[in-house]
């Protein structure tokens, strides 16, 4: 009886109080008729801004996001240029700008002093500072650590740019304090060399998240699966090999965070890329693995949500050969001959291109104007293979990506041109990584792709160094090698030039490369990119600053 009083009287007490509660809520409402309430949230008409995402479009799938090991990849690039600072950048005119260096010095052209940021820091707030120049460069160039560094010219490296074996520390590295350190090259170097090479070309690692990994088991870490603390404007957010990488802004930007939320770049067809660039579903191509076909210019150029911009011809698609298995050098100018490049500009590129035969695009200071084309000469080429005597019942493996549409159809028309001067081509295509990895292993007699722009020169011929393992070419010639030595280690800027037109006229005898077709690259950009575009060099130079109209 007692239990069931107390209850009764919390009943009454309740009821009073829910009673008292309704009758302060209608006063309220009376004595501010018409006016909200300040605690309670009223319905609002204005919008909530979107988040703004950037999608580019690329036709050529990235193959790792590894910063120490590119593996060459021009659609890698992109990624690991978004994830990761260098201490340079490089502006759209060729300028080195400081990134995560405040300044490099240097009075002697061969001891140069880096000064880092002071804010500079990983994205994780961790600060970056010389313990991770240090440890990048002694694990990257590591005798077991496969590495797309070119740092040869350092004092204590090998010829290849690696620490021989059993060797760990460097002996052109000097650490100085947590944000200054010294690079001593073997020899007085030109600057560019250094600002190219290590400046802008070296991408570094977190030294307090790798510091106990076995440089034998690197390349399978984790980390470069999912590299999730890095040090530029974007962070990884997700990678599906051959179809996409989302980024997202870092907030933690020495810099500044970027005012684009997030970078989507989307791997697709070259039709499709055209089709989503209409659509709006592509905001901005990508130089030069989002290639839009020339042929498509006039119908890119009916778009009315884009802007479209040519640019200067640059990079071409160049064959590479497999010289270990066309020693001859006939033959490979009997190919020169053969091929009918006059067609593919005039015809699949409508003018829009030039032809040259070396790497090194036309409007580059070191750019051998001297040097004529091989013509074509279809009978001259027939003569070449009878004087080598060329087995007319061998296949040629000629491997080609897929992807560019461009570069596809003319890689169709070589074939034609290779078949009607006796030569029997057993074509291959593939997706870029898988091209990559068969080529490095050697299975092709040719196949073309389109290398980087540099603005070193030295570094348009790496490739053709004796013995070098990354070598697509398998190229050797002692003269190229001396050549290639005396121009990275030549500080005259006259002398360089003597010794790189030297250069370009052996290999233009040799044929270890040739160039099909340099285009003038189209530049396809939404309206609604209020700043950011596609650029043969420089693209993502102030990024963080690249932005979108509000939806």
């Amino acid at each position: 009886m007692k239990r069931y009083k107390q209850k009764q009287m919390s009943l009454l007490i309740a009821l009073a109080v829910v009673t008292l509660l309704l009758a302060a809520c209608s006063q309220s409402n009376d004595a501010n008729e018409g006016t909200p309430v300040e605690t309670k949230p009223q319905p609002t008409t204005e919008k909530v801004q979107a988040e703004k995402k950037l999608t580019i479009g690329i036709v050529n799938a990235p193959v790792t996001l590894n910063q120490i090991n590119t593996q060459d990849n021009s659609a890698s690039l992109a990624p690991i240029g978004l994830l990761n600072d260098a201490l340079l950048d490089v502006t759209e005119s060729a300028e080195f700008v400081p990134k995560l260096a405040e300044s490099i010095e240097t009075t002697d052209k061969q001891t140069y002093t880096v000064k880092l940021r002071p804010d500079a820091k990983w994205n994780d707030g961790t600060p970056f500072t010389t313990a991770d120049v240090a440890f990048t460069l002694k694990l990257a160039l590591n005798a077991k650590v496969e590495t797309s560094f070119k740092l040869n010219f350092i004092e204590g490296l090998n010829d290849f740019g690696k620490l021989e074996e059993g060797v760990t520390e460097i002996k052109g590295l000097r650490i100085i304090d947590s944000h200054t350190f010294e690079i001593k090259a073997k020899t007085p170097i030109d600057p560019l060399v250094f600002k190219e090479r290590f400046g802008a070309k070296v991408y570094y690692l977190p030294e307090h998240l790798l510091k106990d990994v076995n440089p034998e088991q690197l390349s399978t870490h984790p980390y470069f699966q999912k590299p999730e603390v890095t040090n530029g404007p974007y962070r990884f957010a997700a990678y599906e090999q051959g179809q996409y990488v989302e980024l997202t802004k870092n907030e933690q930007y020495y810099l500044g965070a970027p005012k684009i939320d997030k970078i989507f770049i989307k791997v697709l067809p070259a039709a499709n890329l055209v089709v989503q660039l209409q659509t709006g579903e592509v905001q901005m191509n990508s130089l030069p693995v989002g290639l839009v076909p020339i042929t498509d210019y006039d119908k890119v150029k009916s778009f009315d949500n884009v802007n479209v911009t040519s640019a200067a011809a640059s990079e071409p698609a160049e064959l590479f050969f497999n010289v270990e298995k066309l020693p001859d050098k006939k033959v490979r100018q009997a190919i020169a001959y053969a091929l009918n490049r006059p067609l593919i500009v005039e015809q699949l590129l409508k003018g829009q291109a030039e032809i040259i035969d070396g790497g090194i695009p036309s409007n580059h200071p070191y750019f051998n104007k001297d040097i004529e084309p091989y013509p074509y000469d279809p009978e001259k080429a027939k003569q070449l293979l009878k004087e080598a005597g060329w087995d007319t019942n061998r296949k040629l493996a000629f491997l080609i990506p897929v992807g560019n549409k461009v570069r596809e159809q003319a890689a169709d028309i070589l074939v034609q041109n290779l078949e009607s001067v006796g030569f029997k081509i057993d074509v291959q295509k593939y997706d870029f990584p898988t091209l990559i990895d068969k080529v490095e292993k050697g299975e092709h007699d040719i196949t073309i792709f389109t290398r980087d722009y540099y603005i070193e020169p030295s570094l348009y011929f790496t490739t053709y160094k004796s013995n070098d393992p990354e070598s697509v070419i398998r190229y050797n010639n002692p003269v190229v090698d001396e050549l290639i030595a005396q121009g990275e280690q030549e500080i005259d800027e006259a002398k360089r030039h003597e010794i790189y037109d030297r250069l370009q006229e052996v290999l233009h005898e040799d044929v270890p490369t040739l160039a099909v077709y340099s285009e003038k690259r189209l530049q396809v950009v939404s309206k609604d990119v209020l700043e950011g575009k596609p650029l043969n060099l420089g693209t993502f130079n102030n990024v963080n600053e690249w932005d979108l109209a509000a939806k």
